[in-house]
């Protein structure tokens, strides 16, 4: 009989040594993951220059799709909306149209949108 206590004692003793080397890990924590100083590319950094938010804020450029004259008017497609002499678009005002171009003022300065560039190649 004591031969068995022994044995019995013994193999408890085993299991929990096995069980307190298993559950170490789990209670000093896990190894260092070469990932973890990784930003979450799912989440906005704090770290936005000015010059990006400048370039997120910015409005797309007028593209001239169009210039529809007739005698009694005219208009012109931009960003693929029909716009008047006078009207604005997008910060703009159309100043006038011509057959392949139109002249816009933006932010107190005239610019010219063309239809058809100068580079055409045959």
């Amino acid at each position: 009989m004591v031969g068995t206590m022994n044995m019995n004692m013994k193999t408890k003793l085993i299991c929990s040594l096995i069980m307190i080397c298993l559950a170490y890990p789990l209670s000093v924590g896990h190894a260092a993951d070469p990932f973890d100083n990784l930003p979450d590319p799912t989440r906005h950094h704090k770290k936005i220059t000015k010059k990006a938010v400048k370039k997120i804020k910015q409005r797309p450029p007028l593209i001239l799709q169009s210039t529809l004259i007739s005698k009694n008017s005219s208009h012109a497609i931009i960003n693929g909306k029909t716009v008047a002499v006078g009207e604005r678009i997008e910060g703009a005002t159309l100043l006038a149209i011509n057959p392949f171009e139109v002249v816009i003022e933006q932010r107190g300065k005239q610019k010219r949108l063309q239809l058809l560039t100068t580079d055409v190649v045959n």
